[in-house]
């Protein structure tokens, strides 16, 4: 975890990444959806390119104008944005939702961790550390 946190998890990256996510690519609608700096977003911009997350593509040579896609390792983190902005909404403010999701079975969207296998929503004590480096236990 701690090196997908240095990728994406410093303040500017993820609001970024999620106005990304939420289909905005110029430049010009970062900056102003984000309220980063020019100079930081260009830098966030920049460091997300390199980590392989993000691409840019030239969408006008007069004057040289770019737009910011995500790869697919971008396209991995939607249900990551997804649930912070779930979790951001439940715990950490009383204002309404800033956006509101329709899934493309009509129901509002509500993400959800599900075993890839039985699909079978994921709590605390129904999975355990069994491998990797860090000690095998039981996820409380």
């Amino acid at each position: 975890m701690s090196d997908a946190l240095a990728v994406i998890g410093d303040s500017h990256s993820l609001p970024l990444l999620r106005e990304l996510v939420y289909g905005f690519h110029r430049f010009s609608d970062l900056a102003t959806l984000t309220g980063a700096p020019r100079t930081l977003l260009t830098s966030r911009l920049r460091k997300l390119e390199e980590a392989g997350v993000i691409v840019r593509r030239q969408y006008s040579q007069h004057p040289p104008r770019f737009e910011y896609h995500l790869t697919d390792a971008g396209t991995d983190l939607i249900p990551v944005i997804l649930s912070l902005k779930e979790w951001g909404e439940r715990h950490t403010t009383d204002e309404e939702p800033k956006a509101i999701f329709q899934h493309s079975c009509g129901a509002e969207l509500h993400p959800l961790t599900v075993c890839g296998a039985c699909r079978q929503e994921v709590a605390p004590g129904e999975f355990e550390v069994v491998g990797g480096t860090h000690p095998p236990h039981i996820v409380q």
